[in-house]
């Protein structure tokens, strides 16, 4: 092996170690918040959990806040997420609809988020736990509203990867932001107390209804030629 692939391999191995240790905080921090609420641990105990120090914990994330609202791509499954950038490959077969899109793009990300939800394996007591938690802490329910928009742009350079797309460019932003608006209507019916319903099957329902609006008609915009 030649040198210059020893460093890749190590550069490689150094990534996939330091995205494995923002993962873990990410998932101790959530599993902890839905047992104590936010207040009823500490960094230090976080950090003895996952069996990291507390410079290391900063150098991720500057609060216990951010630790639970974690980075997006970490929380996706590797073979879910090579599945999904497989799909968009020039030699998958898949056809492009007019807007230069897969025509898979919506059904494969519906897969993807199913895999990751699959992934972090909420059951019906750690939610409860959750919602109990952000009544009593307000702030930690806005501070995950507020991620949105970068989890938004986060999706937007997965969609432009997939699709050998420009990182900025506005058809995969526009794919993003529809996405997000069905996965946010799915997440809040999903963690209502009254749910009985898997998120995928709520988020599959909420894909069906705007696709069936979309379709329903030609639009007319005034000033449209």
């Amino acid at each position: 092996m030649s040198e210059s692939a020893k460093s890749c391999q190590a550069h490689g191995l150094r990534a996939r170690k330091r995205e494995a240790t923002r993962s873990a905080i990410t998932a101790a921090a959530r599993l902890f918040t839905a047992r104590k609420g936010l207040n009823g641990f500490t960094i230090e105990q976080l950090c003895e959990e996952v069996g990291v120090s507390r410079r290391t914990f900063f150098n991720y994330f500057p609060s216990k806040e951010d630790a639970i609202i974690g980075h997006l791509l970490d929380e996706f499954p590797a073979e879910a997420m090579a599945a999904f950038e497989a799909g968009g490959a020039p030699d998958s077969g898949v056809e492009r609809g007019p807007h230069g899109l897969s025509t898979t793009l919506l059904r494969d990300l519906h897969r993807l988020t199913c895999a990751m939800v699959d992934e972090l394996d909420f059951d019906r007591e750690h939610i409860n736990d959750l919602l109990a938690a952000m009544k009593v802490e307000p702030q930690l329910m806005m501070r995950m509203m507020g991620s949105v928009q970068t989890r938004e742009q986060e999706f937007a350079a997965l969609i432009a990867r997939r699709e050998q797309l420009p990182p900025d460019d506005p058809v995969a932003g526009t794919a993003a932001a529809f996405f997000g608006l069905c996965s946010h209507r799915a997440a809040q019916s999903f963690f209502s107390e009254e749910n009985s319903s898997s998120f995928g099957d709520l988020l599959a329902d909420n894909l069906r209804s705007a696709q069936q609006l979309f379709n329903f008609s030609t639009l007319t915009f005034e000033g449209s030629r």
